[in-house]
């Protein structure tokens, strides 16, 4: 009896970590896309740019639409912290850099859709967010099979091992 009530408990906290586990991604989620989103914002074009006391010379005008293949956002050393790039697949990649130059976060749209990943400080993925590849989801009332890209969260531990995954 006492067995069971054991393996009971730690069913219990088994449940309680992950429920804590889902919450926390779930916070996670919600902040960056408000980060994303708030960086989307324009400043208004006919309100006149508060003073500054940089020594940096006046700015040139600022064009309407700005067309690039890739952008790199550089630090005041010259050092590479995020970019902007795609390829010539039809992908496309944000790629955050830490201080030392490894990419801690980026997010792609590729071919199976759109993801989210996160890495450790030696740029092994440890939370990976998003679609993979197509598969038959279910068929619906017509008896026609749709197709949806599946997403999923996936967690790794330190050295590349599944740690946990939904679904």
């Amino acid at each position: 009896m006492d067995d069971i009530r054991e393996l009971s408990d730690r069913l219990l906290e088994l449940e309680h970590r992950h429920r804590r586990l889902q919450l926390t991604l779930a916070f996670l989620i919600v902040i960056i896309g408000s980060a994303l989103l708030m960086g989307q914002a324009r400043p208004p074009l006919d309100r006149p740019l508060p003073p500054t006391n940089s020594t940096r010379p006046a700015e040139a005008p600022r064009e309407g639409v700005v067309r690039a293949e890739s952008f790199i956002l550089t630090d005041d050393k010259g050092q590479e912290r995020a970019s902007l790039v795609t390829d010539g697949g039809g992908s496309v990649f944000l790629v955050l850099f830490d201080k030392n130059g490894k990419p801690r976060a980026d997010l792609q749209v590729n071919n199976y859709g759109p993801s989210l990943n996160f890495y450790d400080p030696n740029a092994k993925p440890r939370v990976a967010i998003g679609s993979t590849t197509l598969v038959a989801s279910h068929v619906n009332k017509d008896g026609i099979v749709e197709r949806n890209t599946p997403s999923s969260i996936v967690m790794f531990d330190a050295v590349g091992g599944l740690v946990w995954r939904t679904p």
